[in-house]
């Protein structure tokens, strides 16, 4: 190798450590707290330089990659609160194919522009650099693949994997994004909570454990809707009149409600989605707490739904939007649906948000139609962030709340549609709706309005009386539904037509 292209790659690296110490959030601590960080940088630009032949070109790629990921991870805290972590890496392709939930954060000088720039000046070094590496490029190629194949297959044995766990552990990672990045930096933190992940995770997927769910002779209809962004807005200022009516008129008369601990504030959806449905704490995830769809899920588990399944229901979980965002397509049967309906029900283009009132439309006429019970999980999207600066909703939290007041106000109306419905009200159902998570708001940041970052929830069924103010976590909301299905007091209930219909003439 050439001593311009020595002089280069060190200069890269040195660069690309300073990006490295930035994104950590130390950039300025002991040298010995960089030793994972270069550890994993030196295999990673050393495997591509074998393969290529051209280092210059290659440590400059990995510059431009660090520097995005600095851009990744200063987004996702100034909009989310919460640093990159090793489960990020699922999204990445998210980012492309689903462009509208993640690019309208970045701005478009930097992504389009300065990032632009970088990845053409990346292919065009890699164009003109003449492959320098010594040694024979046949056998540079051979231990350049070796560098990245047996990492990847030791990773994927489970004895090497248990070895690699036990070495990594002795680097006391705390499992906290922020304090290891400090400690072991962005790389070698996403590799050991890579690696540490993966080794515990059979233990804790055994550990799963619901609980029986005890249906009354009736099995009413139940529905469990987790909305998008929602909280009730009334807790910002209590003397302000909420434009919040079907939710306050659920509330009032809810056998269950109050305030929803979640784990995240403005994204991250699955955690909510998961932690309701499985009844599992974000602390028995582990690691997998940062989205449990990326590989906890990825197997049969018991949960809220396999046991309403047990119990004599169907189950179909319902969210109008591409059904294999996330992986839902592969979830959801894993989590004990007997259907996953996506947004090819409601004829949506791709990546249009169908409106609530249209889900809660939908979700009243598959209800009415069926003859046998149902459990129906219902995930809302049409709420989802960004929302434009100005609300059409005339209304004194209008100013506040901007946009993101009229999205609200479709899941009011949604709300009204299902408290409305017939399964409800004659055939004695039971309807429960929280939120996922706060929406990343300029009033909400950092606790801006000092309210937390719960959300709500409420329990309706006709035949309990109202009580008091209840507030659980995420991961109770499940529970709380079996134990009000359990309590329900059968209600007579006229013949409907549904009931009529032979089950041998219907069709899903």
């Amino acid at each position: 190798m050439q001593h311009w292209a020595i002089a280069a790659v060190a200069g890269l690296a040195i660069l690309a450590l300073v990006i490295l110490r930035i994104t950590s959030g130390r950039p300025f601590r002991p040298l010995w707290n960089d030793l994972p960080d270069v550890a994993v940088a030196i295999i990673l630009w050393l495997s591509l330089a074998l393969l290529t032949g051209r280092p210059v070109s290659s440590a400059l790629l990995w510059v431009v990659l660090a520097a995005g990921l600095l851009l990744a991870d200063h987004t996702k805290r100034e909009v989310l609160r919460e640093p990159i972590v090793f489960a990020d890496a699922s999204e990445l392709l998210l980012v492309f194919t689903h462009p509208k939930f993640y690019l309208p954060y970045v701005h478009p000088a930097l992504f389009y522009g300065i990032g632009g720039l970088l990845v053409v000046a990346t292919a065009a070094l890699f164009s003109i650099e003449p492959p320098s590496m010594p040694g024979d490029p046949v056998l540079s190629r051979l231990v350049g693949a070796l560098l990245l194949i047996v990492p990847i297959a030791a990773y994927f044995w489970r004895p090497s994997l248990n070895v690699m766990a036990r070495v990594i552990r002795l680097l006391r990672p705390s499992g906290d994004p922020v304090e290891d990045a400090k400690t072991l930096g962005m790389l070698g933190s996403f590799a050991a909570h890579t690696v540490c992940s993966r080794q515990e995770r059979p233990a804790r997927q055994a550990a799963c454990h619901f609980g029986i769910v005890t249906a009354p002779p009736d099995k009413p209809p139940v529905l469990l809707v987790q909305a998008e962004s929602f909280f009730d807005i009334g807790r910002l200022d209590p003397a302000l009149p909420s434009p919040l009516m079907h939710y306050q008129a659920c509330r009032a008369r809810a056998c269950r409600h109050g305030r929803v601990d979640v784990d995240s504030w403005g994204a991250n959806t699955t955690r909510s989605e998961f932690a309701a449905i499985s009844g599992v704490s974000s602390a028995a995830l582990g690691l997998d707490r940062f989205n449990p769809y990326y590989s906890f899920a990825r197997r049969p588990l018991d949960t809220l739904a396999a046991r309403m399944r047990q119990a004599g229901y169907l189950t179909v979980c319902v969210h109008p939007y591409d059904r294999r965002f996330y992986g839902r397509h592969k979830v959801m049967p894993n989590l004990g649906f007997d259907h996953f309906v996506g947004g090819e029900a409601f004829e949506a283009r791709r990546g249009e948000l169908v409106a609530d009132e249209v889900l809660g439309a939908w979700i009243n006429d598959f209800i009415d139609r069926q003859a046998r019970p149902v459990f129906v999980f219902a995930v809302t999207v049409a709420n989802h962030g960004p929302w434009s600066a100005q609300a059409t909703t005339d209304s004194p939290f209008a100013p506040m709340l901007g946009g993101y007041l009229d999205g609200l106000m479709g899941t009011d109306r949604m709300i009204g549609q299902l408290a409305g419905s017939r399964w409800l009200n004659e055939d004695g159902g039971i309807f429960a709706l929280y939120g996922d998570h706060q929406p990343s708001l300029p009033i909400l940041l950092n606790d801006g309005a000092h309210i937390g970052a719960s959300t709500d929830y409420f329990i309706l069924d006709r035949t309990r009386a109202a009580a008091g103010r209840c507030d659980i976590r995420v991961d109770q909301v499940g529970r709380a539904l079996a134990e009000c299905l359990a309590e329900h007091a059968p209600m007579p209930r006229a013949p409907r037509a549904a009931d009529r219909l032979s089950a041998a003439g219907r069709r899903f």
